[in-house]
């Protein structure tokens, strides 16, 4: 009798934590490509960059972009900061860089920031000199909670990011 007891009340237990506990989805991530494009009349923001003894470059650089849709209809611009170092035109190219990047929303009604951290992955099997990551990292007012990551797309100069939802839609 007494295990009987012990059994239902362990029952009850897992009942009540199976009711009262939130169920676990998984979010189905969205695609959303944004092209860049360099500020052509004010691209470089600094360049502190320094050429080292070993033929390495310490970088250390800023760059202006602007963010573009699938319908090249303007999102804004974003501020990159990148550091690390490179070697390239050796044979032994090599490159290490990270770094950040902060977008400035200019879309009426959209007002915000998307901050993003920024770093490479070296392929040698591609000779892919910066097969660029980037993960958001924050954002303010109507981006507020964004989540996501994406990869550079090199050969179309575009943002292949996976978010939670498309701010833009």
């Amino acid at each position: 009798m007494r295990y009987l007891k012990r059994t239902r009340l362990a029952l009850a237990v897992v009942l009540a934590l199976c009711l009262f506990t939130p169920t676990v989805q998984a979010k189905r991530k969205v695609h959303v490509r944004v092209f860049t494009a360099p500020d052509f009349s004010d691209f470089v923001q600094y360049d502190n960059s320094e050429e080292l003894p070993n033929g390495f470059i310490k970088v250390d650089v800023c760059y202006k972009f602007f963010w573009f849709d699938d319908e090249m209809n303007y999102l804004g611009y974003a501020y990159q900061h990148v550091t690390g170092v490179t070697k390239a035109g050796s044979g032994n190219d090599f490159s290490a860089l990270h770094g950040y990047g902060v977008f400035y929303s200019e879309v009426d009604g959209k007002p915000g920031t998307i901050t993003y951290k920024i770093g490479n992955n070296w392929k040698a099997e591609t000779n892919t000199f910066w097969a660029g990551r980037l993960s958001i990292m924050s954002g303010t007012d109507y981006f507020e909670g964004l989540k996501g990551q994406g990869e550079l797309n090199f050969e179309m100069f575009a943002f292949e990011l996976y978010l939670d939802y498309d701010p833009w839609a």
